[in-house]
């Protein structure tokens, strides 16, 4: 019966919209859960019965049976066609297609055939600690016989999971991504710019950028795109892209020290803007992003980033989430320091950039014991920042999300009455003249769909904060909390996230221009350029 509860509760949506199988996988582990918890009720249920000296009659046992089997039908005939009904509607949240009632079906065997391979692998588990507790009876006092099965069994899993699974884990992926990383993206070739790390001219070699430091320096926005927008007589620049890889330089220090170098030598200093940007795992920089930001200044811009793993996000979130913080507080302090050196009158705009574990790099600069400082640091030592799909631990995010006023949702949260910070959902947030919202900007961009803002362990035992009443307009006003299933049906959010449509989940390339637009603003610059340029870099 447990087990029947889990597997309607798994049933419900939470952020993303699930493909079938994705669905199976969910319903089979929390089935198996409810299980596993159902059993243990039982085995307690019994006890305090023969406690109490009654045992229940065969009669009663069938007619419990046939309470469950009835149960189990009605719940299983209600799942095949809720399930449906519940996908399409928050698929139609976020412009996707319907998806066919039929796919009930399959869903539902594929969770059967789950479910017993899991009760299986359990029970062959189970036997064995059986067999090591019979073993331990039979060779050690009966009061300490089961304490040590107990102990075994924990040190035995802990050395399995850490020195076992996650070190083969880790050191595969180390070895596989590291081999990526040395290769170069299809079609792309070295660029011949001076303004470009790379390049002939450039103290950062090629060879040592990286996978996707290559494509950030080979893909900077040519005279071409900026004129088939600005129009043929319009003034423009060659952007400035810097970046330094793991391979351009020993440490991490000598690797924020030669960006300051390429800075200065590709005349960074002179140009409009200057943004610091925290590159996500592998040491990607969103293009999106990048050419928003030339396409808005024509130009005149200054980006520089530095890699700090070879990994993906989600790996560099549990192994490496210390290098991105490093790695952010390095490059930002050793191009703030440079930047100070500069006449106050001759100064680029810099602001501070970061997409997903890159905002939770950015931050690290600038974090200090509560949201007042954490925001006085942003205020005190950069002329704006744009933070992009933040993750649940960015420190900052955390301070002012916890501080921000009653009445605003946890996905748009209101801090200080939003005359330095402002969080955004979708381009129609943005507001570029507005007196209240003073100079330096911050803005945190983040779409309530979002699983990669919102996935926390305390979704374990806790309803997380995206539940609350408003929800936002891009998730399903049906889904509700429930211990385990909840934060089960989170973990594959957080895999389906980075697949969203545009402007929904992780996928923020829509949100780009009007958020510069705030953060970086030019003059004379209005809705209608933001509207045009949006249409120019995304329309179909």
């Amino acid at each position: 019966m447990v087990g029947l509860v889990f597997f309607w509760q798994s049933l419900s949506p939470t952020l993303m919209p699930r493909s079938w199988v994705t669905q199976a996988a969910i319903s089979a582990i929390c089935t198996a859960v409810g299980y596993v918890v159902g059993v243990f009720l039982g085995y307690l249920g019994h006890l305090v019965l023969r406690r109490l000296g009654w045992v229940p009659s065969p009669t009663v046992t069938r007619r419990a049976w046939e309470v469950v089997g009835l149960a189990a039908i009605v719940v299983v005939a209600l799942g095949l066609v809720m399930w449906p009904y519940w996908q399409n509607d928050q698929r139609e949240l976020i412009t996707l297609g319907d998806i066919s009632p039929a796919l009930g079906i399959p869903m539902l065997l594929l969770t059967i055939v789950l479910f017993v391979v899991l009760g299986l692998l359990g029970r062959t588990v189970w036997k064995g600690i059986r067999a090591l507790d019979r073993f331990n009876r039979r060779h050690l006092p009966r009061a300490i016989a089961s304490p040590v099965t107990v102990v075994l069994v924990l040190v035995l899993a802990v050395l399995l999971v850490r020195d076992v699974a996650f070190d083969a884990f880790t050191s595969w992926a180390n070895s596989a991504f590291s081999a990526s990383d040395k290769g170069t993206p299809e079609g792309i070739e070295p660029p011949t710019s001076p303004t470009v790390s790379g390049s002939p001219a450039s103290l950062a070699p090629w060879d040592t950028l990286g996978y996707e430091g290559r494509r950030f320096v080979a893909t900077a926005t040519t005279a071409d795109q900026l004129r088939a927008f600005h129009g043929a007589d319009a003034t423009t620049d060659e952007p400035v892209r810097v970046y330094v890889g793991l391979r351009s330089a020993d440490s991490l220090e000598e690797r924020a020290a030669l960006a300051v170098r390429e800075l200065d030598r590709t005349g960074a200093w002179d140009r409009d803007v200057l943004a610091v940007v925290t590159v996500t795992g592998t040491g990607w920089v969103d293009p999106d992003a990048a050419r928003s930001l030339e396409q808005l200044h024509a130009g005149n811009t200054a980006m520089v980033a530095m890699q700090y793993s070879y990994l993906p996000s989600w790996i560099s979130f549990l192994t490496d989430r210390d290098k991105a913080a490093d790695a952010g507080a390095a490059l930002f302090t050793a191009v703030h320091e440079r930047w100070l050196e500069l006449p106050e009158d001759e100064r680029p705009q810099l602001v501070a950039f970061g997409l997903s574990l890159g905002s939770y790099g950015a931050e690290a600069a600038f974090a200090s014991r509560d949201a007042a400082s954490s925001v006085a640091n942003l205020v005190a030592r950069t002329d704006g920042a744009l933070l992009v799909g933040p993750t649940n631990s960015n420190p900052i995010w955390s301070q002012i999300t916890a501080d921000r006023e009653p009445g605003s949702p946890y996905w748009r949260p209101v801090y200080d009455g939003g005359t330095t910070v402002r969080f955004n959902n979708r381009p129609s947030d943005a507001t570029l003249d507005d007196p209240a919202w003073r100079a330096p900007r911050v803005l945190y961009v983040q779409h309530p769909s979002d699983p990669v803002a919102f996935w926390s362990m305390d979704t374990l035992w806790s309803p997380p904060g995206w539940m609350d009443r408003p929800r936002g307009y891009d998730v399903p006003s049906q889904g509700y909390w429930f211990p385990f299933v909840t934060w089960t049906q989170s973990v594959f959010d957080l895999m389906a996230g980075f697949s969203a449509p545009p402007g929904f989940g992780h996928d923020y390339a829509p949100n780009y221009v009007a958020a510069w637009a705030q953060v970086a603003p030019v003059d004379g610059w209005t809705d209608d350029d933001t509207a045009r340029l949006e249409a120019f870099l995304f329309a179909p």
